[in-house]
């Protein structure tokens, strides 16, 4: 009874397996799952965990500063006296131990604005793994609407296979009967393997790219990958540009104006608390008194002068990287709209083609059915009803191609854009 029990779960569970591999997927689906499967997502966690401890360090420069020296050596000659009744030392070893504690009170804004950079820093790092991420939507793209057109083209072929059959059945059975040729049953029969042929071709290459797609996504890779056909939008309205690439602009601009408040904080004077301690072994004597220890302590005010003759060359230069930034927008943003003037003039001819091949394809069923009608009655060839069989095959093939071209074009036109 257990190993039943058993043997049902592994069943429902192979075959709730099963669901999920043929579980359709959405164009949205799988630009969502290849990002995610991209090797280059990782760096989102390296990248935060670096400016995490690099703005750690950064707030430990208020923390105080403590140095120890200790100096000892032989005496080879002796201070000499400066103080009447003063002896000096018949000690020749001298230690002194000197230390020092640094509090600092203000440093001019230098460590918020390093912070600053840190920060600015990584978001730059990370908008251009966005940008790096965002190119993958494309051969997503790509490769899914290319499995499409392969699905159309095999559906259409099956088509044309049974109508193929069925005149062949037609054909036997009129030759049998004497009212046709057997010459007619081998046309028809050569035709079917024709068909069959480009069936295996597109079987094969469908593989391929369900494979290179299984990979790219993250999904089992069994070749039977099953796919939504989008709906077909009307063309999309124009809409302000979105790409991570204006982002990676703006944190870029961002990184800039902190290096600038790093170059002002050079210039300000430090002020901190300074504590001092030293210990001479064996004392100094100083007249009749012997120095043994001393102990200091105030305030710490220095300022290099130094950044001073180099701030407005540094001020320079970010202005001259602002605009490289600037330049670079402009530059991306003009040659985005030329694309999606492009892209918007392919959408509208695409639909204008589309709407000819559904009035050609119902033409070309038309002279199809009259062909039957004439080879019923001996009035044509089968050569001339196998032409307009190919014809009305032929305008399908066209018209499901326009079809999946118009997506790819209007899902370009969205994936340019970025919305």
């Amino acid at each position: 009874m257990r190993s039943r029990v058993f043997l049902l779960n592994i069943i429902i569970l192979l075959l709730y397996a099963g669901s999920l591999r043929s579980q359709p997927l959405r164009l949205e689906d799988c630009q969502v799952k290849a990002r995610a499967n991209y090797p280059l997502v990782k760096q989102y966690d390296l990248i935060a965990k670096s400016t995490e401890y690099t703005i750690s360090n950064a707030s430990k420069a208020y923390l105080p500063q403590i140095s120890v020296t200790g100096i000892g050596g032989y005496i080879i000659q002796g201070l000499p006296t400066m103080i009447p009744g003063a002896e000096a030392s018949k000690d020749k070893f001298q230690f002194i131990g000197i230390a020092q504690v640094n509090q600092a009170l203000w440093d001019g804004g230098a460590t918020r604005a390093q912070k600053e950079i840190e920060k600015a820093s990584a978001e730059v790092d990370k908008a251009s793994i966005d940008v790096a991420l965002y190119a993958i939507t494309e051969r997503v793209n790509q490769l899914f609407f290319s499995i499409l057109l392969l699905d159309e083209q095999h559906q259409l072929l099956n088509l044309l296979k049974d109508n193929l059959e069925r005149n062949s059945k037609a054909v036997k059975l009129s030759n049998e009967n004497g009212l046709a040729y057997s010459m007619d049953v081998d046309e028809v029969k050569v035709e079917i393997l024709k068909v069959e042929q480009r069936i295996t071709e597109l079987v094969y290459t469908r593989q391929g790219y369900a494979k290179m797609l299984a990979l790219m996504t993250g999904v089992p890779a069994d070749g039977n990958i099953q796919l939504v056909k989008p709906g077909m939008d009307a063309l999309p309205e124009p809409a302000p540009i979105n790409r991570p690439e204006l982002s990676l602009y703006q944190f870029q601009r961002k990184q800039l104006e902190a290096g600038n408040k790093m170059i002002k904080a050079g210039n300000m004077p430090k002020i901190g608390l300074l504590g001092a301690g030293i210990m001479i072994q064996p004392g100094m004597a100083f007249g009749t008194e012997k120095l043994k220890s001393l102990a200091i302590a105030g305030l710490n005010f220095s300022w290099n002068t130094r950044n001073l003759y180099t701030s407005s060359n540094n001020r320079e230069l970010s202005r001259i990287s602002l605009d490289r930034i600037n330049n670079q927008q402009e530059t991306f943003l003009f040659n985005t709209n030329l694309q999606l003037t492009q892209q918007q003039s392919d959408i509208e001819k695409q639909k204008t083609v589309l709407a000819k091949d559904i009035e050609i394809l119902k033409l070309k069923s038309n002279i199809k059915k009259a062909y039957e009608l004439k080879y019923q009655n001996g009035m044509c060839t089968m050569n001339d009803l196998l032409m307009a069989t190919n014809g009305e095959s032929d305008a399908s093939a066209n018209r499901a191609l326009h079809e999946i071209q118009l997506l790819m074009s209007i899902y370009a036109y969205k994936t340019t854009s970025g919305n």
